[in-house]
């Protein structure tokens, strides 16, 4: 695949694709408690948070370094606009960021990829150093506004993202709660995790993220014997 091809396909994942998900995962969160709003007041709501977020990502385009980084520019203008358009609808900037986070793990999980981390999860049964390498994989088409390590133990491995594009760009903004709006999407496949069935867990207790004042984000893969059925 050449680069320009490559660089356009790693585009559509993080702009197209990802920003169209928020976009249509926040207009049916409108509808439904605790907001409720009304069709044209969800129309005018929407139109307002596509403006605010066009006029974001003309702003801080210098930000684009490479395809990846503006397919994350556009999905982080909308979040940073949703946040902008609904505050007043909500008691506190908590509240507010609980309920984006919501609505995006509700527009994502779908069953499309339910299915893919399925096949994710099989293929790393077992074997601790392939979901090393799915990992690896997966964070090197972040592109080069996301700085990771691989640390390996015995029976470990913490993958370590020193910078992050969202992490940068909602800090930016005074607002670096912001990005646990994308960290909890990682329960879509952290939680299908089935220690006793894939030989591995991820650590919980052990996650680091910048959100939450952290040095660095850090996501400890911890392998487990599988016990042998009877």
């Amino acid at each position: 695949m050449s680069t320009a091809l490559t660089g356009l396909v790693r585009y559509l994942a993080f702009g197209h694709f990802a920003a169209r998900t928020i976009r249509g995962a926040i207009s049916k969160s409108l509808q439904k408690p605790p907001l409720n709003l009304p069709r044209e007041e969800r129309t005018a709501v929407m139109r307002s948070i596509s403006w605010k977020a066009g006029e974001i990502m003309v702003s801080k385009r210098m930000r684009t370094i490479d395809p990846p980084s503006r397919g994350h520019l556009e999905w982080s203008a909308w979040i940073l606009a949703a946040y902008h358009v609904l505050r007043p609808h909500f008691e506190n900037d908590e509240e507010t960021v609980e309920y984006l986070g919501e609505a995006a793990l509700r527009g994502f999980n779908t069953r499309r990829l339910r299915i893919g981390m399925w096949l994710l999860l099989r293929t790393c049964r077992g074997n601790v150093g392939q979901v090393k390498a799915a990992l690896g994989a997966m964070l090197t088409q972040y592109g080069a506004s996301f700085d990771w390590d691989r640390l390996e133990q015995d029976d470990e491995v913490d993958m370590q993202v020193n910078r992050c594009f969202y992490f940068d760009f909602f800090r930016a903004h005074d607002l670096p709660l912001l990005t646990t709006v994308l960290c909890k999407l990682d329960q879509l496949w952290f939680d299908r995790i089935d220690p006793q069935k894939h030989g591995f867990r991820f650590d919980h207790e052990q996650r680091e993220t910048m959100p939450r004042s952290a040095e660095r984000c850090v996501f400890p893969i911890v392998r487990v014997t599988i016990k042998a059925s009877k």
